[in-house]
């Protein structure tokens, strides 16, 4: 699955960004590969290795 994200600023370049599988219930379905499949000045696109229920934290820093 994936879902793409539009930040709420654009950045000047492609930023860095970082995503991690979050599990709230607890129930260890997190235990997931997620990965970036596109990036732009606007937005991300975030897929995972699985189906998943939960939440994907991620952070988008500027590439300077």
């Amino acid at each position: 699955d994936s879902q793409s994200y539009t930040f709420t600023k654009s950045f000047t370049s492609a930023p860095f960004v970082t995503a991690t599988a979050f599990d709230s219930a607890g129930n260890e379905d997190a235990n997931i590969n997620v990965f970036i499949t596109a990036i732009s000045t606007t937005s991300v696109t975030i897929k995972t290795s699985a189906t998943f229920t939960g939440k994907i934290h991620f952070q988008a820093i500027l590439n300077t």
